[in-house]
This record gives C-alpha cells, structure tokens and sequence, in this order.
C-alpha cells in the first residue's frame, strides 16, 4: 500500500528530525522515516519520527544504565515533541557509552552509521531500500550493496519489500501485518501481548499510547532490531519508540 508521498520523508535529515542538541542525537540515533500524521488523520497535522539506535549491538539497548525514566527504560526510547520534532526525554548516560566507552561498542556505532548511510545513499540511487539484512558484514560503499543486491538475485533471493511505501511494515494496523496483530483481541491495546516488546507505554492512567506504525530495523543498519514501533501521546507530546528482536 502507499500513502501520499507528502506525508512520508524516507531517510530525514537530523535537521528535520531533532529539536536541538544536534551533536549529541546525531552521536546515538539514526533517522529512519518521517510521518504526516495526516496519512490516519486528517486533522493531525503533525510530523513523527521512527529513529533507530546505534547502540544496538548486543542485549538491550539502555539495559546497562540507572538513567531510566518512565518512557526511557530497556529497548524503549522517549522524545519530547516540539514543533513537529524530537528531544530524547532522559539524560544522556541512558547509553553505556556516555559511561563506560568500549572498543566493542565504539566499533558498533561506527557499523551502524556506516551501514545507515550506505543504505541511505543505495535509496537515493535506486529509490527502494536495501531489503536484506547484512547480518554485521561490514560494508564499504553502496557499489558493494548494489553487487551484493545483483548476487542475491542472481541466486534466486526473493524480495520482500516493507508494505508502506516500500519503507514501512504497517501504518495504523493497514496492512495485513498489522492486521494480524489485532487478531483475537477485543481491544486494540491488547494487540502487542502478542509482541516480544517488552514494554508498551502507557500513560499515568494507564491507557497505552496511540500506536503509529513499525519497521523492519535491520533494514537499516548493520545491527538492527526486527522491529521498530512508534507508538504517540497527543496530550503529553510525547513519541515512544520501542525495539522488538524475535
């Protein structure tokens, strides 16, 4: 399915994406997407963002540190939104690395940016994404990704492009995939019992938060999670993303 391309920003700039602090997100995130919420409701005129980490390696992102907030915690990431962009809600010391820096993760966050802007690059050229995971293979230029893309064919690899828009797996429980994840359930928020997430936000009430859509993360990285969700408070102005590994 496809959604007006006016409401959908493949690969946004930091710029587009956060609020301030540029150097320090720009150090631990990597934009994905950008969403006009206008594609589920007309009259939400407002932009989000599904942004991945580079901590992601091994274990749970943020697992290792004592900075949790109540929507900063394991494998779960929250912004502030102001004017349509983002401001990570906790301290800085939510990543192991603003702690205890390590030849390990350091080379993790070289990998993952590395590999975002191949992929990013790959997209400006052929306007779809590199749709296979590169299961931590270093890669070196996006010539390499376009061989690697020849071979595979070559080989007999299928392809399975992400539903929305070639990018995204599911917007609002659109697709198929996200229809599946209202099977047997009588409310929507029941839907991600049936996840491996290992929170859902919820608000002080505890009335979950509206969810927005999800990727496939290691789409987009050289270590990503299988899925990415974006789940938004209009009230509290704040965006959640949550990290899902199978």
């Amino acid at each position: 399915m496809n959604i007006p391309k006016q409401f959908i920003k493949p690969f946004p700039s930091y710029e587009e994406v956060f609020y301030d602090q540029l150097e320090q997100h720009k150090k631990h995130f990597l934009p994905i997407c950008s969403i006009n919420l206008k594609c589920i409701d007309p009259e939400w005129d407002e932009w989000l963002h599904i942004v991945s980490a580079k901590e992601i390696h091994e274990g749970c992102v943020g697992e290792l540190t004592q900075f949790h907030t109540n929507f900063s915690k394991e494998d779960m990431l929250g912004f502030d939104v102001i004017d349509g962009k983002y401001k990570f809600e906790a301290d800085w010391r939510y990543f192991d690395i603003e702690q205890e820096p390590s030849d390990q993760l350091e080379e993790a966050y070289v990998q993952n940016e590395k590999d975002y802007e191949i992929r990013k690059e790959y997209y400006e050229r052929n306007l779809k994404i590199y749709p296979y995971s590169s299961f931590g293979k270093e890669l070196s230029s996006v010539e390499e990704l376009e061989q690697e893309f020849a071979k595979k064919q070559a080989s007999g690899w299928g392809l399975d492009y992400p539903k929305v828009n070639g990018l995204l797996d599911d917007i609002r429980f659109m697709t198929k995939e996200g229809r599946v994840l209202l099977e047997d359930c009588d409310h929507e928020e029941e839907a991600f019992d049936y996840t491996n997430l290992l929170y859902v936000p919820k608000d002080e009430d505890g009335h979950p938060f509206t969810y927005i859509g999800f990727a496939t993360g290691y789409y987009f990285q050289a270590y990503g999670a299988d899925r990415i969700y974006l789940f938004y408070n209009k009230d509290l102005k704040k965006a959640i993303i949550c990290f899902e590994y199978t």
